[in-house]
C-alpha cells in the first residue's frame, strides 16, 4: 500500500501545531504562577459554629456535618467534650477557597457544611509550588464526643485521615474519587452506629476496627481501586454487610468473637470460641465484577 507524500504534510504540521500549543500553554501557566508569587495570602482560620446547648451545660441537639473536600490533605479528629464542632485551616487564598455554611432547621436540628476546593488551574498551581509558593495547607475538623452527629464526607483528588473513636456518630457516609483515606475507630463510639456507607472510585482506603462503631448496616462499594477493611472491635449489635468490588480488590478481616453468615469458606458459627454464649452475627452479601473480595478470620 502506498502513501501519498502530500498526505504527510498536514499530519506533520498538525502535530507540530499541537506541540507548539502545548509548550505555549505551559509557558503561560508558568508565567502566571511566577507573577502570582507576590500575591500569596496564606492565612490561618478557625471556625466554630454556635450549636445550641454546648455552652449551657446541657445536651446539645443532634445535627449533621457535611464535608466536601478536594485537592488537598484533610483530617478528622475528636474534640474535647463541650467544645462543639471546630475547623482549623491554613491555606493560600489565592489558590484555594474555603466556604462554611451553618443552618438551623425547623425541628431545631442543625446542618454544618464545609467546602474546600482549589480555585487555581492545576498546572498553574503546580508551577507555583515548584517556584517556591507556600504549599503547607491543611483543613482539620474536630468533632465533639458529646453531640450526636450524622457525618457526610466527600473527598475528590485528595486524601484524609479520620479518627472517630469515642465520638457519637449516628451514621456516616464516606465517598471518595481519585483519592484515598484512612479511617480508624480506635475505641467504641458513645452509641452503636445505625449505618455506615463507604463508596468510591479510582482510589483506595483502609478502615481499622470498624467493630467499635458497631453499625447495624455496613455498605462498602469500591470501583477501580483497593481496600483493606478491619472489622475487629467491640460489636454490640448484629450487622448486615454489603461488599461490592468492580475492577479492584478488597481484603476484609473478621474477628473471632462473631458468627458469620454468607461467606461459604467460613461457614456459620465456625468462629465461635464458646458456642453456649450468644455471638454478634455479621450477615454478608458479596458482589464481585472484574475483582476479588477476600474475607479472612483474624
Amino acid at each position: 500500500m502506498s502513501i501519498k507524500r502530500g498526505c504527510l504534510k498536514p499530519t506533520l504540521f498538525g502535530c507540530l501545531g499541537l506541540l507548539v500549543f502545548g509548550f505555549l500553554f505551559m509557558g503561560i501557566s508558568a508565567f502566571l504562577a511566577w507573577r502570582g508569587l507576590d500575591r500569596q495570602r496564606v492565612e490561618d482560620h478557625e471556625m466554630t459554629p454556635v450549636i445550641s446547648g454546648t455552652s449551657r451545660g446541657r445536651e446539645a441537639i443532634a445535627g449533621r456535618v457535611i464535608l466536601d473536600l478536594g485537592q488537598g490533605e484533610f483530617q478528622i479528629k475528636p474534640a474535647r467534650a463541650g467544645e462543639g464542632v471546630r475547623v482549623e485551616a491554613r491555606y493560600d487564598q489565592a489558590v484555594y477557597e474555603l466556604v462554611e455554611n451553618f443552618e438551623v432547621l425547623p425541628d431545631s436540628s442543625w446542618v454544618y457544611g464545609v467546602r474546600f476546593r482549589r480555585t487555581m488551574p492545576a498546572l498553574q498551581a503546580l508551577f507555583r509550588a515548584l517556584m517556591g509558593g507556600d504549599t503547607d495547607s491543611y483543613v482539620h475538623v474536630y468533632l465533639p464526643p458529646d453531640i450526636e452527629i450524622a457525618l457526610e464526607v466527600l473527598v475528590q483528588q485528595g486524601g484524609f485521615e479520620a479518627e472517630l473513636g469515642g465520638l457519637w456518630i449516628s451514621e456516616a457516609d464516606v465517598g471518595f474519587k481519585m483519592g484515598g483515606f484512612s479511617l480508624s475507630v480506635g475505641e467504641p463510639l458513645r452509641k452503636p452506629m445505625e449505618r455506615m456507607s463507604i463508596k468510591g472510585r479510582m482510589g483506595g482506603f483502609e478502615a481499622e476496627r470498624l467493630g467499635n462503631a458497631s453499625p447495624r448496616s455496613l455498605s462498602i462499594d469500591c470501583k477501580m481501586g483497593g481496600a483493606d477493611v478491619d472489622l475487629r472491635g467491640a460489636w454490640l449489635q448484629d450487622c448486615d454487610i454489603q461488599l461490592t468490588v468492580r475492577m479492584g480488590g478488597m481484603s476484609v478481616m473478621v474477628p473471632d468473637e462473631v458468627d458469620v453468615v454468607g461467606i461459604p469458606t467460613l461457614g456459620s458459627g465456625l468462629l465461635r470460641k464458646d458456642p453456649e454464649i450468644p455471638q454478634t452475627v455479621l450477615r454478608f452479601s458479596v458482589s464481585e465484577s472484574m475483582g476479588e473480595i477476600e474475607v479472612i478470620p483474624r
